[in-house]
């Protein structure tokens, strides 16, 4: 837990003690703007969302033993009175940060970091005490959240950091205050927010303005933007990278194996995930192995025993279908590489595929071009929920305008034996289809 004062509190946050005479400087055991995590004596930070406004549970914060709040407007209940309380969040947890001389590793890029984060964080697991992000909590206030759990049992930390706009990557890699900067790919996740490639690419490097001194940099140097970084230790399958994949042997949807030759190596690397781009999340985290002096035989079996999480692409094997659980999210790029998982699998292979959301003015082509991807890799049917997925469908009766229209159909869509991917942006709610195609 995070301890601070009252006047720690102030000084981080700008702001003015709002509470009765006599409330002294009393010992706040941590933050949250969450009042299900709420404990008493914590303070409750009241954050305005899209969808709520957070200053309405202050009650409920108080009812359950907070101290105080941090809001932005005068509340009857003691609290400290600020302009923005996101920043007021972030800037309590940079305080936090900077108790901490560890190393810190933070990932970005437009696919794979929550799977790159994860096999860092189990090759760390075989020899430090690891901090790391929960889930996806990597945008505004999910960082300072994490930033928030450290505390002195940790040995390093691996924070992933998410972004769609300017500035956001900023503003969050100055409260995580990297030592270690990694980035997978440039993609066109978001695109419709940053403009381009190179804008994605001005927005992720953000993070490049908080590395701490004498840190270090690791890029995918398949990338054609991110091997454009200076003094960047790189990874991929080209060569001149400084860890690279070679004789790459893929097992269908099994895993796949290959040799990592680099830093004077050369280590015979076995994953249990499918896909040719897993190949490279493990040759970043064998990066940031080497970095951190964990064992080649430790990062090796930590990677050999890797599973992705929920929705991440793993394979699910329910006895009737194979499922491809790639539910959690999507764009262009990730969707190409679940498509090549798909096509090595036998039998029939089906792909339920929802809408890529932020893609910007160019989304029906992008759908389209997935739906000419899915034909090339033998995707035996198509069926697509939303109205821009609907540009990759093979037949317009396999296009559906919603995910419980599909439900209703779905058993009469599928045949024993099937192989079935299915992608969307998390927006699409498509594991609701996995679950279904579960129970049938």
């Amino acid at each position: 837990m995070a301890d601070f004062t009252i006047k720690q509190l102030l000084t981080a946050t700008g702001g003015t003690l709002v509470a009765p005479s006599g409330f002294g400087d009393p010992v706040i055991h941590g933050l949250t703007i969450d009042t299900r995590a709420l404990t008493p004596g914590m303070a409750y930070v009241a954050i305005r969302g899209e969808t709520f406004d957070g200053h309405q549970f202050i009650p409920d914060a108080m009812a359950k033993g907070a101290l105080l709040s941090v809001s932005d407007t005068d509340v009857p209940y003691p609290h400290i009175r600020v302009e923005n309380t996101v920043l007021a969040y972030q800037n309590v947890a940079k305080l936090h940060r900077e108790r901490f001389d560890l190393p810190v590793v933070c990932i970005t890029g437009s696919v794979g970091k929550t799977t790159t984060k994860e096999m860092v964080k189990a090759v760390l697991e075989t020899t430090f005490c690891t901090h790391a992000t929960v889930g996806n909590l990597n945008n505004q206030t999910g960082v300072p959240t994490t930033v928030l759990q450290l505390n002195k049992q940790h040995q390093v930390s691996v924070m992933e950091l998410g972004t769609n706009h300017f500035g956001e990557i900023d503003a969050i890699a100055r409260v995580a205050e990297p030592t270690i900067c990694l980035f997978t790919n440039i993609g066109e996740a978001h695109i419709e927010f940053f403009g381009s490639r190179e804008g994605i690419f001005r927005g992720k490097t953000e993070m490049l303005n908080h590395l701490r001194p004498n840190g270090a940099v690791i890029a995918n140097g398949d990338d054609d933007l991110l091997r454009t970084i200076p003094n960047a230790i790189t990874y991929g399958l080209s060569e001149g990278v400084s860890m690279r994949a070679v004789q790459i042997e893929e097992r269908g949807l099994e895993g796949v194996s290959f040799l990592a030759e680099g830093f004077s190596k050369r280590l015979l690397v076995t994953l249990q995930v499918a896909g040719k781009h897993m190949v490279q999340n493990a040759l970043a985290a064998l990066c940031v192995a080497h970095l951190l002096n964990v064992s080649d035989d430790d990062a090796l079996r930590a990677l050999a025993a890797f599973r992705p999480g929920a929705g991440r692409a793993g394979v699910l094997h329910t006895g009737r279908f194979t499922i491809i659980d790639g539910s959690y999210n999507c764009n262009p790029t990730s969707m190409e590489a679940a498509l090549d998982v798909l096509k090595t699998a036998s039998g029939r292979k089906v792909c339920i595929f929802g809408d890529m959301l932020e893609l910007g003015p160019d989304a029906p082509a992008f759908h389209a071009r997935i739906g000419e991807y899915a034909r090339r890799c033998g995707v035996d049917r198509m069926l697509t929920v939303g109205a821009l997925a609907k540009n990759a469908a093979f037949d317009p009766k396999d296009a559906y305008d919603s995910v419980d229209a599909l439900l209703n159909d779905l058993p009469a869509l599928l045949s024993d034996g099937d192989t079935i991917l299915v992608k969307a942006s998390f927006g699409m709610h498509l594991n609701t289809v996995v679950d279904a195609i579960k129970n049938l």
